[in-house]
């Protein structure tokens, strides 16, 4: 079962958890630049690393330091 959602935690403003299944993230985003990040199949089982991971991806974005030069 897919599911989308937007979660927006308060440190993490422009990333957005944009599917899962059975509970766990499989794709997020960056809502300014609209890049996205998909979680590796190792990881579709761990709900707590597939977000860790993608939140991971998200910090290291070049994208995001672009934006605060």
């Amino acid at each position: 079962m897919l599911q989308a959602q937007k979660q927006i935690p308060a440190d993490w403003r422009a990333f957005v958890i944009v599917k899962r299944i059975r509970g766990v993230a499989i794709m997020a985003g960056r809502a300014a630049s609209g890049r996205k990040f998909f979680t590796p199949l190792t990881l579709f089982q761990n709900a707590a690393g597939a977000e860790d991971y993608l939140r991971g991806k998200f910090s290291v974005c070049a994208c995001q330091r672009s934006q605060h030069s």
